[in-house]
């Protein structure tokens, strides 16, 4: 009798292809709407202190806190590619070590990260534009972000690593506990407790472990494939060179990213706290379209990546043509809301009029990289779900380092603040081409060809009951 085919494996291998697609990234653009809601929170919560000082200590902190999501990637993001490729070659074995190694490594890495970002601290808040007043509640804010960095990293990893095996659902089930405990909490410490921005930290905190909980019932559970495990635990170097492969090219998007806040955040501090503030805000606010297409282009990274593995070059093909389509419809949406609303947006989460103001002119430059962020995170996608270290790469540094960065000087210099917000647009922009470029090139040298053979004999799942 032929043993039942994990659901997972169906969806990545067998469902239709616009159906996949709904399968993996409807949870995944969910699990971003729910992570921007995250994001949001904390920033909400304490405006509700109506305290300019306080909203400018949490934004300073931001490039910190993505610092370490980049980090946490190279494990998760590089992890979760060479996953979904193996899982293609029906080479389970090799998938769940691929697992058990990235989750180990980015608790490894956590540790040092939290030593030695306490220690250093005071001069990294500096070096990204805290002012005497604003250092105060950004080191308050990063300190309990530091101590949690072990549980930070080890539940970003695994949610890489869920989506990577096509449990897009499950890695939303999990987000969704963590943000609903957040957004409990967060008045809990912040006015209940007296706490202020050191309560919001702590309960950031206290709701990735409960998420990371989640994750590892999951693995427990009848529904995983690449479940990690204690004899799966080893040095293989051919594994790590794969998840770096991917992990650091996307890991250096983020450590630039986070390097382009700092010197943008830096260069606003220039122009007041305020202004500082309304960047912080106008930027969280943004993180809602961005948010959601990067979840597009999460969900169907498996799909690409599983695909491309199997040899099945035309399903490939139509996952990356799909999403582009899907994306670029939701951008028209997304560009209309922030032309007509963009006053509202920034009153969501503060009522001081100064910083509305400036928010406003923030996002009115902002909305002009919307269809560019929605069509590059599909194409940058791509090139890590096919295991394309190289463009990855050279997108990942040109986006920040190559064009951003330089545009951010040039334009502060001669136009201001004006001249500051307007950078990212541009950065975006050429950083569309650019993927575009790449990914039509690598497609078009693509044969196409039979499905990889097993490697090995196939799981006895048992049969799922979702």
């Amino acid at each position: 009798m032929e043993k039942a085919k994990n659901k997972n494996i169906y969806i990545l291998e067998d469902m239709p292809i616009f159906e996949a697609i709904l399968n993996l990234a409807l949870p995944s653009m969910l699990s971003m709407i729910i992570n921007i809601l995250y994001n949001l929170t904390d920033t909400f919560f304490i405006g509700q202190l109506n305290d300019p000082i306080a909203m400018a200590g949490v934004s300073i902190a931001l490039p910190l806190f993505t610092m370490q999501s980049a980090i946490a990637g190279i494990f998760g993001i590089g992890g979760a590619s060479y996953l979904s490729r193996l899982l293609g070659k029906k080479d389970y074995y090799q998938a769940k070590e691929t697992a058990t190694i990235s989750i180990f490594s980015a608790l490894i890495i956590s540790i040092v990260v939290a030593i030695v970002g306490i220690l250093t601290m005071p001069f990294t808040l500096k070096a990204v534009g805290a002012s005497a007043l604003t250092i105060a509640p950004a080191s308050q804010y990063m300190l309990f972000m530091f101590l949690g960095s072990p549980i930070v990293f080890v539940k970003f990893t695994m949610v890489q690593m869920i989506r990577g095996e096509g449990g897009a659902k499950y890695s939303m089930y999990g987000l969704f506990i963590g943000t609903g405990a957040n957004i409990i909490l967060d008045p809990i410490f912040i006015f209940g407790l007296n706490m202020g921005v050191a309560g919001a930290a702590i309960a950031t905190v206290i709701g990735q472990g409960l998420a990371m909980l989640y994750y590892i019932w999951y693995y427990r559970s009848t529904h995983a494939v690449a479940v990690p495990g204690k004899k799966y635990l080893h040095i293989k170097w051919s594994i790590i060179k794969e998840i770096l492969y991917i992990g650091v090219p996307a890991s250096l998007s983020q450590i630039m990213m986070s390097v382009g806040n700092a010197i943008t955040y830096n260069l606003a501090a220039s122009y007041g706290d305020a202004s500082v503030a309304s960047l912080g805000v106008a930027s969280r606010v943004f993180s809602i379209p961005l948010f959601v297409f990067i979840g597009m282009s999460i969900g169907v990274q498996s799909l690409i990546g599983f695909n491309y593995g199997a040899g099945n070059y035309s399903r490939m093909k139509k996952a990356i043509r799909t999403a582009v389509i899907v994306n670029l419809g939701l951008s028209f949406i997304f560009t209309l809301i922030f032309i007509l609303f963009p006053t509202d947006l920034i009153r969501i989460f503060i009522r001081n009029e100064e910083i509305i103001n400036i928010g406003k002119k923030v996002l009115e430059a902002y909305v002009w990289a919307i269809p560019f962020a929605s069509v590059g995170k599909i194409f940058m996608s791509s090139l890590q779900a096919m295991g394309k270290a190289i463009p990855a790469l050279i997108v990942s540094l040109s986006r920040q380092g190559l064009i951003y960065i330089p545009a951010l000087l040039i334009m502060n210099k001669f136009f201001g603040f004006n001249g500051l917000v307007y950078a990212m647009p541009i950065g975006d922009a050429f950083t569309t081409i650019l993927s575009f470029i790449f990914v039509y090139y690598i497609i078009r040298k693509l044969k196409t060809s039979p499905a990889a053979p097993i490697s090995q004999e196939y799981i006895p799942f048992p049969a799922d009951e979702a």
